[in-house]
């Protein structure tokens, strides 16, 4: 009897264990689910009602003044006193031609001026003896006429090889090549010892001073782009303020677009034919959202969509319009309305209708694209 009872009580016992555990194990199954939900970051988009597009223009720098350098006359090069990079200053001299010939030309000017001086002396002197001679009765008029007469074409002659005196020394003068500004020397395009004819281009020379941008931009952006109050170049990797200075008259014919010239400021040291790019942000009216690219799934058919979490934490799939996109952030409309709890990351791990914990976080895209608006 004894042992019966004490058989009965074990097993009662050991259903109260086993019973007792269940409980426990039900109990605990609903904490251990929730711990191992997956965490997903959300952000809370707002609507904004404008977007910008980024675009930039490229065109290139060129020095205020550039002059291609030449003679005024022919001649065969005898010195060059610059190279390419050299700086000069204005009136420097840069390249001379050969002039002995000029040289010798003058001073055979110099000798027929002598001459002809010497004859003027003599022709006065034998005037104011036959005017001595007329007051005495001595002297025929004719005689007097034909003296007058050589004087005057003496002195004639004389006025002419003078001229022509002035112009060798000014032939002599433009043999040398002198610098118009100050600047740098680009291109050298003739050596010593070549024959160069009117007008052949011997040196190029830029201008040290200030630099400018020439850009093209189509034209339906142009009226936008001359309403800015400053702007923005970007010269090999560095932003610089820039003035327009003309706005342009005409389209150019083969691209089509209208050219702006900026002057970019003194403390900017460019290299000529160096690329710059001007910055526009191209401000655009419609309403959506802001969301980085992370944010967003393919869809069916081209379309996009975005995984939102409701107030039970539960994920839905909403779809959206890609209207513009970055390499940051996406601009789009659609199934959204400020405060919805966007998914910003990790699609990948995560299904519609699944429970997730959230965990919200800054939409970095709306914060750094909305603040540059005006």
């Amino acid at each position: 009897m004894d042992s019966k009872m004490g058989s009965t009580l074990s097993i009662i016992g050991l259903i109260s264990s086993v019973l007792l555990v269940t409980a426990c194990s039900q109990e605990s199954a609903p904490v251990q689910a929730s711990v191992n939900l997956p965490i997903a970051e959300v952000i809370e988009p707002q609507r904004s009602e404008q977007y910008q597009v980024e675009r930039e223009y490229v065109g290139f720098v060129r020095a205020k003044d550039q002059a291609r350098l030449g003679f005024e006359l022919s001649g065969q090069i005898e010195s060059i006193f610059v190279d390419v990079g050299d700086t000069v200053s204005e009136g420097q001299a840069l390249i001379t031609l050969d002039k002995r010939l000029l040289i010798t030309q003058a001073r055979q000017l110099e000798a027929q001026q002598a001459e002809v001086t010497a004859q003027l002396k003599l022709i006065e002197t034998n005037l104011k003896r036959q005017l001595s001679l007329q007051k005495k009765g001595f002297s025929a008029e004719a005689e007097i006429d034909s003296l007058t007469s050589q004087k005057n074409a003496l002195l004639a002659n004389r006025q002419q090889l003078k001229a022509s005196l002035e112009a060798n020394r000014l032939q002599q003068e433009k043999s040398t090549i002198i610098a118009p500004f100050s600047g740098v020397i680009s291109q050298r395009l003739v050596s010593k010892g070549d024959v160069v004819t009117t007008g052949t281009p011997t040196l190029t020379l830029l201008a040290n001073s200030t630099h400018e941008v020439h850009i093209g931009v189509p034209t339906k952006y142009v009226a936008d782009i001359l309403q800015q109050q400053q702007w923005q170049i970007r010269i090999d990797g560095d932003y610089v303020a820039a003035n327009l200075i003309n706005p342009g008259a005409q389209v150019n014919t083969q691209s089509r677009t209208v050219e702006l010239r900026f002057a970019l400021p003194h403390s900017s040291k460019p290299f000529d034919g160096q690329l710059g790019y001007l910055q526009y942000q191209d401000h655009r009216n419609q309403l959506g959202y802001w969301l980085p690219l992370s944010a967003l799934t393919d869809g069916l058919r081209g379309t996009w969509n975005v995984f939102i979490v409701d107030s039970e934490d539960k994920v839905h799939r909403s779809h959206v319009e890609l209207i513009y996109a970055n390499n940051d952030a996406a601009f789009v409309k659609g199934e959204l309305k400020s405060g919805d709890r966007v998914v910003a990351s990790g699609l990948h791990r995560i299904i519609p209708g699944q429970i997730v914990q959230t965990e919200i976080i800054a939409n970095q895209a709306h914060n750094a694209l909305a603040t540059s608006n005006p």
